[in-house]
């Protein structure tokens, strides 16, 4: 049987005295498209921190690919081909989209760079239209689009993204999924995505992760999950939640 692409076993994260995640385990399989749902505050974002070297655990291990991320610099974990794209669509205002893009290329130094942007910018005709304009005036989703576009410019084999729908309209939430479903397709890309949002995730997840107050309350396949009672009973906390890790 094959290991998976990202093994997280029981990771204990604390700030301060606050413990933001207790005894977190999750795996990702080469070519999935896993969920992570849970409030404000549950615990998401401090997970995509650890796996990406933002912040360290104090227990726990993490392996990306058989490697070991322990007491690795975020640089070094991306080098790998793991990629995390934060919530809050940080872009380069004063830089052109052309030039926010082009960050991306950094690690990868070469001739099918050029090749690369040409791939990329097929899955996002409208940063294509705006390459020469500043970053700063594009749309709440068009900034989404930016740091997504930006992250497939590192080449990831492990793309994490961090509340992709948050503040956007719902029909571009659906294009950013559909954007992100078509990379996963053609750039072999595995993706591992946090939402608020369970009946979005359900639409889009091979497998989901319910997280609360720092613990893993529920992992199942989305299929197992689709009418949705199990998830609410994880995510506020009530019921039974069948299937919890």
């Amino acid at each position: 049987m094959t290991a998976p692409l990202l093994q997280v076993a029981d990771i204990h994260v604390n700030y301060g005295r606050l413990a933001a995640l207790q005894g977190v385990s999750l795996e990702v399989n080469d070519g999935e498209v896993v969920c992570l749902v849970g409030p404000n505050g549950a615990g998401k974002s401090t997970t995509l921190a650890a796996i990406a070297g933002g912040v360290a655990p104090h227990r726990g291990s993490i392996r990306f690919d058989g490697t070991d991320l322990a007491g690795r610099r975020p640089e070094a974990i991306a080098r790998l081909g793991l990629s995390l794209v934060p919530e809050g669509r940080h872009v380069f205002g004063t830089l052109s989209v052309e030039e926010n893009l082009r960050v991306g290329t950094y690690m990868r130094a070469g001739s099918e760079n050029a090749a690369l942007m040409e791939r990329v910018l097929t899955h996002f005709p409208r940063l294509r239209e705006r390459l020469r304009g500043p970053a700063g005036r594009l749309s709440g989703g068009e900034q989404q689009m930016l740091v997504l576009a930006r992250a497939l410019l590192t080449r990831p084999r492990l793309m994490m993204v961090d509340e992709p729908s948050l503040g956007l309209a719902p029909k571009i939430v659906e294009q950013v999924y559909e954007i992100l479903l078509a990379a996963r397709r053609e750039e072999q890309l595995t993706l591992l995505i946090n939402e608020q949002s369970s009946h979005r995730v359900l639409k889009h997840a091979d497998r989901i992760y319910v997280i609360r107050n720092g613990r893993i309350q529920l992992h199942d396949t989305a299929a197992r999950l689709r009418d949705g009672h199990a998830i609410k009973a994880a995510y506020f906390g009530f019921g039974a939640t069948p299937g919890a890790a």
